[in-house]
């Protein structure tokens, strides 16, 4: 029998607003939790929520285009809906009343599903994706869905059907990719908490691009059905990005386990991190190079990375240094298997250039399909990685490291960016990002200063099913650097 106690609530008077829930930031910058709080208080409606949010989306949208297509109608249906269960005394769970965005790259039951790709314009998806009904189970009401680099394959936001998307930090910068639409509504407060997909940092670098929290989940923890297009599936995931770290768990609690749909999603237990005993972490730092061993990392970002592990020194826990042999064999890896995975969209990209944003065509000629030997050589690399991996875990509990090489860069053609006045190959920028997918381990951005006008983001990186002691680390270290910062206004 369920157990339905937590979903309900005594139905009483709504009490007055409070001057902070009405001022112009009250309810906008407010976290997914909080704002669930206050609903179940019946100190503000869903429906004044979600109205909020969606003037927030008229306000700020047409300068950044991270919102692509709005649900107004069926959103505030939704959320008057939810005023009158709660009036009964009825709660859905975690989320009720709570607005949330997608990725629209996540299906939708009768919506098009186009993955920003001019090829799927068509493409009227039948049901929910797993964790857009998972996160709708807990309470959470889409208000809106945003943008995709075309078919979700780049570190920028653009495509052909919905164009570009903009940094709410400085509108000349990309908020990253392939999640960052998600980044950049939730930043600009559009949205309290949204849903992206990440495999190769598409959740984590518009975390760290946009200076909010992201959590790329243990491979397999959540299903990728419904996922546009459903690929990789040893490397995709599916994770929640917000400005707060209960948001993230909240999320990730929602979203989590076996759905029926995909088999490779296993009965491991998640565990509250509130639960786990208050201990000292065993914290590894890898700040990352120039660049020397395969991966380059900016002087603001090393600057990022050792900000926050003084940071976990003064929250009392032991920290050293700490070093993955060999880290730039993710690129090996992905790049193999990317290029096998990728062959019939390659395909199809060098058949018809003019259907495709140009970088899928330029990223077709980057990955030609490997031979034989390459690809087994890049399954021998995901293995030794995977097996250095676990024996770093054997000597910490944590690691800190850069997520991206760089804060964001400029909009535009992306095969190179520069670092500390030279250009270098983005994939080289990439490798923190390629490795976390390549291991599967779970991985959660923290912005931890602002330098130059942008954020800096790094990663805090678990063992493999613990995402419990992510969170419980992330939340007093988040605090201690500063809390999420606010873009600048008017953006």
């Amino acid at each position: 029998m369920t157990n339905t106690r937590s979903n309900v609530v005594p139905a009483r008077e709504r009490r007055p607003l409070s001057r902070a829930a009405t001022s112009p930031d009250g309810l906008i910058y407010r976290s997914a939790t909080e704002l669930a709080a206050l609903i179940a208080a019946h100190e503000v409606s869903a429906e004044e929520v979600v109205q909020a949010h969606l003037d927030r989306i008229t306000a700020v949208n047409p300068g950044l285009n991270a919102v692509v297509a709005r649900l107004d109608d069926e959103a505030l249906s939704d959320a008057r809906r939810a005023d009158a269960e709660l009036a009964r005394g009825k709660r859905r769970g975690p989320l009720h009343g709570v607005p949330i965005t997608l990725k629209e790259s996540l299906s939708m039951a009768g919506k098009v599903t186009s993955c920003g790709s001019t090829r799927l314009r068509d493409n009227l998806t039948q049901k929910d994706a797993t964790a857009v009904a998972r996160i709708k189970r807990a309470g959470a009401i889409p208000i809106a869905r945003t943008n995709v680099p075309d078919m979700g394959m780049d570190a920028q936001t653009h495509n052909l059907v919905w164009g570009v998307t903009r940094n709410p930090w400085d509108r000349t910068r990309t908020p990253g990719g392939s999640s960052g639409g998600e980044g950049a509504a939730v930043a600009s407060g559009m949205s309290p908490l949204g849903l992206g997909s990440d495999v190769a940092g598409s959740i984590r670098i518009p975390a760290a691009f946009c200076g909010i929290v992201g959590l790329k989940p243990t491979q397999h923890r959540v299903s990728i059905e419904g996922h546009v297009p459903l690929a990789m599936h040893d490397y995709l995931q599916i994770g929640p990005l917000a400005r707060s770290i209960d948001d993230l768990e909240v999320a990730l609690h929602a979203i989590a386990g076996p759905d029926g749909r995909q088999s490779l999603v296993p009965p491991v237990a998640l565990p509250e991190s509130r639960t786990l005993p208050a201990g000292v972490l065993r914290v590894g730092v890898i700040e990352g190079d120039n660049g020397s061993g395969g991966a380059t990392v900016t002087a603001a970002v090393r600057s990022g990375v050792a900000r926050a592990a003084l940071a976990a020194a003064e929250l009392g826990h032991v920290v050293e240094a700490a070093k993955l042999p060999h880290a730039e064999d993710a690129l090996l890896c992905m790049s193999g298997l990317l290029g096998i995975e990728l062959l019939e969209l390659n395909r199809r990209v060098l058949a018809s250039p003019a259907d495709y944003h140009p970088y899928l065509t330029e990223l077709a000629r980057l990955l030609p399909p490997p031979s034989a030997t390459e690809l087994a050589a890049a399954f021998r690399a995901r293995e030794a990685l995977r097996a250095r991996m676990m024996a770093c875990f054997t000597r910490h509990d944590v690691l800190i490291c850069p997520q991206f090489g760089t804060p964001a860069f400029p909009i535009g053609p992306s095969a190179s960016v520069a670092v500390d006045g030279r250009e270098v190959p983005i994939f080289g920028l990439l490798v923190y990002s390629f490795l976390m997918n390549v291991t599967g381990n779970p991985s959660l951005v923290i912005p931890t200063m602002v330098t130059g006008g942008l954020p800096v983001g790094v990663q805090l990186v678990g063992r493999m099913w613990d995402e419990a002691t992510l969170f419980a680390l992330a939340r007093p270290l988040l605090a201690a650097l500063g809390g999420v910062p606010r873009p600048p206004q008017p953006i």
